[in-house]
């Protein structure tokens, strides 16, 4: 069991719901990520008990910021690096992306590329494809750092 946090990378789509932009989950549709609490793993198998080992449950980061956005760029073809620095103006994706930091505890596996865990918060976003709004409807709803990228 992990009491200090670990930060790992991941990817949310941005979409609006009854007039609030709210975080979904970037593979698994029309899930939203609560906001002023942590997310929960949960299982069909292990219920509250995921992440479990030998299983593909729990909430799913990245170590590294490259991997997170390897993903993006296997949905998008998108080459980008987001955030501080020169870059070229992000893709038009058709809806915004969050690229960040998610704090992760409670049960951590670790895989090769990132971790599964039992509790997720975002830490930090980097808003891409979207405008000023929504990053501080973002801003205020999760209570964390938005940047546009």
């Amino acid at each position: 069991m992990i009491t200090e946090p670990i930060l790992g990378w991941r990817l949310w789509h941005v979409r609006l719901h009854g007039g609030e932009y709210r975080l979904e989950s970037f593979t698994w549709h029309h899930v939203s990520w609560p906001a002023g609490t942590r997310f929960e793993a949960r299982c069909t198998l292990h219920g509250d008990l995921a992440p479990a080992s030998g299983h593909e449950c729990g909430i799913y980061a990245f170590r590294t910021r490259e991997l997170a956005e390897e993903l993006l760029r296997r949905y998008t073809g998108v080459r980008h690096r987001y955030g501080p620095g020169p870059e070229q103006p992000p893709p038009r994706l058709g809806r915004p992306v969050a690229l960040g930091r998610v704090s992760l505890w409670g049960r951590v596996l670790e895989r090769e590329r990132g971790f599964r865990a039992q509790y997720a918060y975002p830490y930090d976003l980097f808003l891409i494809d979207g405008d000023a709004e929504i990053a501080a409807g973002l801003r205020r709803r999760y209570a964390v750092d938005v940047s546009l990228a």
